[in-house]
């Protein structure tokens, strides 16, 4: 697994002394204060900073003051950054994973058909949904027991448990 993990995105600036609001999709982002993270411009630049503070707002959205950025002018050349961090950081267990962990694992049926990789996960109220495709079909999982069976990281493969009318074929 990747040592750098994505855990957000800068949206924009706060107020003039340069703090930025964000998008962070991590359970408890208090522990990222006093943390190095690496933040990655969409045109591929990337800069190290230290996280000074962490404000929740609404939902997944905080603001964020890093101790490098002094205002609103340096704060705005963040626009639109990814947030990454090293995944020790966050403290994960053994038999924990990131959902992004998930996206471009095979997906095996117990027969071991191969029907596709894993393109994207949503959360819903109930639970999550990895979405898995091919050129030519689409099946939307639910990540619970009844269908996943068995993910194994070292080899990337997920087997899954699929009922009938779950892949489909993609109308072109």
């Amino acid at each position: 697994m990747e040592e750098l993990v994505i855990v957000g995105k800068i949206t924009g600036t706060h107020h003039l002394k340069g703090a930025l609001k964000a998008n962070i999709n991590i359970g408890d982002e208090e522990d990222l204060v006093g943390e190095k993270v690496l933040v990655e411009k969409p045109n591929g630049d990337r800069n190290v900073f230290t996280v000074r503070k962490i404000s929740s707002l609404v939902g997944d959205k905080v603001i964020i003051e890093f101790e490098e950025i002094e205002n609103k002018t340096q704060g705005n050349l963040l626009q639109n950054a990814i947030i990454k961090v090293n995944r020790m950081v966050l403290g994960l267990e053994d038999d924990e994973y990131l959902l992004q962990d998930l996206l471009g694992m095979e997906v095996i049926t117990l027969e071991g058909k191969n029907i596709g990789k894993v393109t994207e996960v949503f959360d819903t109220a109930a639970h999550e949904i990895l979405v898995v495709e091919t050129d030519e079909t689409e099946a939307m999982i639910p990540n619970i027991e009844n269908f996943i069976k068995d993910i194994d990281f070292e080899a990337r493969k997920i087997i899954v448990d699929l009922w009938e009318g779950m892949l489909e074929s993609k109308s072109k």
